[in-house]
């Protein structure tokens, strides 16, 4: 018996960030494979939702839900939403490979880490890509 397919994503990311609202924004219109929910982090709705999650850890970086209970946190999760996205998949499955995972790795976590610098950055390289 194969497995069931992966339906839904839930992205839990920071509202207090610009650069996480307009991702947020970018990928709500973007055609998806899956559907995506968008869970604030730290919020209520995150806590009752997922109550064994360390939530200050999902503060700290993004991370993916999968409707089958697979927790994927910084680089990975930012891989699993390009999945996800028609016209990204192709690009996630070649920065996941072996030969590109650590490159790929080493530059989402320095988006991450300076998302509060990069605000203006994402509606720059965000609002023609729609």
């Amino acid at each position: 018996m194969s497995e069931p397919t992966l339906k839904r994503l839930t992205v839990l990311y920071d509202p207090q960030c610009g650069l996480c609202r307009r991702v947020h924004e970018w990928m709500s219109e973007q055609p998806k494979y899956i559907d995506i929910a968008f869970v604030a982090v730290n919020s209520e709705e995150a806590w009752y939702r997922y109550p064994q999650l360390n939530h200050s850890l999902t503060a700290a970086d993004l991370t993916v839900i999968s409707d089958r209970g697979a927790v994927y946190w910084g680089a990975k999760a930012w891989l699993m939403c390009m999945w996800a996205l028609r016209g990204f998949r192709e690009w996630a499955l070649r920065l996941s490979s072996p030969e590109l995972l650590p490159t790929a790795k080493r530059v989402l976590s320095m988006i991450s880490e300076n998302r509060y610098k990069l605000e203006g950055l994402g509606a720059i390289l965000l609002k023609n890509s729609s």
